[in-house]
């Protein structure tokens, strides 16, 4: 056995996930609930019924390349060259930490709260991790004094979310060139800056213009599963300089030879489609303002959410010490499914997912709200 991967503990996520009981509210999983457009779906059926399915080259299907590269609109990463079509954003993610980083001499900067995933995968090449983490006095906004003061002699690897998860927060345009003009500062040893933007489709506030304009060691991960409620379709993309992209794509050969043909067809097809781009924003951006006014009313701290579908919510002084039990005594005194905070680095929080139907959601709220209540 492998001790390091054993050594990694597993989804704190999907552990309180399978807790979940029928007729529990489930405020836990980001796996999105609106229904599918079938049409992808019937014109990649269509195709495979003429052409079959074979293999696609191993970094994508060439015409999937292309218009990746042109509706992400990522200066300096504008290129079908510069795309690697992957299986989902995960993949993405481990392969620009497998490519980027030497596990003898490098580490990686996880700007926190984070996704707990970036650090297992970090582990799982042995790569040393250190977290800058974000205040919770400033409702954890992105500060890019902070995260340059963090980046040390070793760092390989800057790794973010915009807009991020679990928090929610999205980094402006200022910070973003701040981030930059620190980092160029640095000169021949500027550390490699990945953006995990599987929420970007979902953004309530101006979307800010991509880091790649100001930074030319800036890799993109992004995927379909968020914005269009494919969570089951796997499929990602890595946007990269050819330095980085070439040995991405070795990588990703050995692993998964290619993306799955059918997938990609229906990739092909929601991206070839401008009225399909971000079918979903306006649904969510219609329950986050109840939702916000209904967390008001009920007296519940919480961080606004700028973007994706999840909000931090604080919890009170009698349970802010530890967020996993919080979690467990709401699931079972009130049937809530909730994460623990402590599962990003933001201990005495809890993050809500809130894709639930609205009223589903207003009910799950009130709850939370009679849980935290003084005793």
């Amino acid at each position: 056995m492998n001790p390091d991967l054993l050594a990694i503990p597993g989804s704190a996520i999907r552990a309180i996930a399978a807790l979940k009981q029928p007729g529990d509210i489930d405020l836990g999983l980001g796996e999105p609930t609106l229904p599918v457009d079938p049409a992808p779906f019937q014109a990649a059926v269509e195709w495979v019924a003429r052409h079959g399915c074979p293999y696609t080259p191993n970094a994508g299907d060439p015409d999937l390349r292309a218009l990746i590269a042109e509706r992400c609109g990522h200066p300096g990463l504008d290129r079908p060259e510069q795309v690697c079509v992957t299986v989902g954003s995960q993949e993405a993610l481990y392969l620009a930490i497998k490519t980027v980083c030497d596990a003898a001499r490098d580490e990686v900067l996880v700007v926190s709260p984070s996704y707990p995933a970036y650090e297992k995968l970090c582990a799982l090449e042995g790569v040393p991790v250190r977290r800058v983490v974000l205040p919770a006095a400033t409702h954890f906004a992105p500060d890019a004094e902070r995260v340059l003061a963090a980046v040390g002699p070793t760092t390989r690897l800057v790794v973010l979310a915009s807009p991020a998860n679990p928090t929610g927060r999205v980094w402006a345009d200022e910070a973003l060139k701040a981030l930059a003009e620190g980092l160029l500062a640095r000169g021949p040893a500027r550390p490699w800056v990945v953006v995990d933007e599987v929420y970007r489709a979902l953004c309530y506030v101006p979307p800010p213009e991509p880091l790649s304009r100001w930074y030319d060691r800036t890799l993109v991960v992004n995927s379909l599963s968020k914005s269009h409620a494919l969570t089951g379709l796997r499929l990602g993309w890595l946007l990269a300089p050819a330095p980085v992209v070439e040995p991405a794509v070795k990588a990703h050969q050995f692993m998964v030879t290619a993306a799955s043909t059918l997938s990609q067809r229906v990739a092909l097809a929601v991206l070839g489609a401008p009225a399909r781009l971000d079918p979903h924003r306006p649904h969510y951006e219609a329950v986050r303002g109840p939702m916000l006014e209904r967390a008001r009313q009920l007296g519940l701290q919480h961080v606004p959410p700028e973007g994706g579908f999840y909000m931090m919510v604080a919890l009170p002084p009698h349970l802010a010490a530890d967020s996993r039990a919080a979690c467990l005594g709401l699931l079972e005194a009130h049937r809530v499914v909730t994460v623990p905070g402590v599962a990003f680095g933001a201990e005495g929080w809890l993050r809500l997912s809130w894709v639930a139907p609205p009223a589903v959601l207003a009910e799950g709220l009130g709850r939370l709200a009679a849980f935290c209540a003084p005793r």
